[in-house]
């Protein structure tokens, strides 16, 4: 057992799993990896916790949708790779060799390697906390 300085106590309540988010704006498709994810309510509703830092947030902000992918363990470097660079200059689809696919009821692709893959509506934004409620 280690000592952890109280703002790092967050990570040993970290909520999970990891999941991949994907985004549509300006005629591109966009993916995050997301690792903050709650239900809120079996309805259902979730959340994810992003904002203004991160490439996918206007979208999110703008179009008010997305799509919560369920990767595998197998895709585990994939995930690693699509967090570590940006949208913003990054064809994450192409890069990381993954497979969109249309959905039914959000602009936003699923990913077909994914095992499930949740269409959202962005119903709030708590941006006093970053959370977008889906």
């Amino acid at each position: 057992m280690q000592q952890l300085n109280l703002n790092q106590a967050f990570t040993l309540i970290e909520p999970g799993p990891v999941v991949l988010v994907t985004t549509h704006d300006a005629g591109k498709d966009n993916i995050m990896t997301i690792s903050w994810t709650m239900v809120m309510d079996f309805k259902p509703v979730f959340a994810i916790t992003t904002g203004a830092w991160n490439h996918s947030f206007a979208a999110l902000r703008k179009h008010r949708e997305c799509v919560i992918a369920i990767p595998t363990v197998d895709l585990l470097d994939k995930v690693v790779g699509i967090g570590t660079c940006s949208g913003s200059d990054t064809h994450k689809f192409s890069r990381f060799g993954l497979t969109p696919v249309p959905a039914r009821q959000v602009r936003p692709p699923l990913i077909k390697e994914c095992v499930a893959n949740i269409e959202c509506q962005v119903i709030d934004i708590i941006e006093r906390h970053d959370i977008v409620v889906l």
